[in-house]
């Protein structure tokens, strides 16, 4: 019977983009919207694999929502300001540091001395993978 599971998997590996969003769509009864190839075969396997193993007991949900409710950054806020203001400093604490972030005239951002384009690109330099910066710092929903 685990088989039909390693099947499934597998498959999901050979389609196209087109075919990734249809069963997508399929397994969670919604568009996913815009992402990528990996991101979006990840999601596929892992409901795969909760479909069929079972997912998270109502315990495991409950303790979770409690660390969540817990975690100033996962509760973040909109700043009062808008992060394309001028000296507007963001802040974000990643893996135990804290960073400091200086929005730039022409929409650059500073972090470090060092100039950036956007903000994607500042939490890309801090976490070393590809963000949303403004969702990284908490000024979008």
């Amino acid at each position: 019977m685990q088989s039909v599971i390693r099947q499934r998997i597998e498959a999901v590996k050979h389609k196209s983009m087109t075919e990734l969003k249809e069963q997508f769509r399929d397994l969670f009864g919604f568009d996913s919207g815009d992402t990528n190839y990996n991101n979006l075969r990840s999601r596929i396997v892992c409901r795969l694999q909760e479909l069929y193993y079972g997912g998270l007991c109502e315990a495991d949900i409950v303790f979770l929502n409690a660390v969540a409710d817990k975690d100033p950054l996962a509760n973040l806020k909109r700043p009062r300001r808008s992060p394309t203001v001028t000296g507007t400093k963001l802040f974000r604490v990643w893996k135990g540091k804290e960073y400091e972030v200086t929005v730039m005239s022409h929409g650059k951002y500073q972090l470090n001395g060092k100039k950036y384009k956007s903000l994607s690109a500042v939490a890309r330099a801090i976490t070393g993978t590809q963000w949303n910066g403004k969702k990284f710092f908490g000024v979008k929903n």
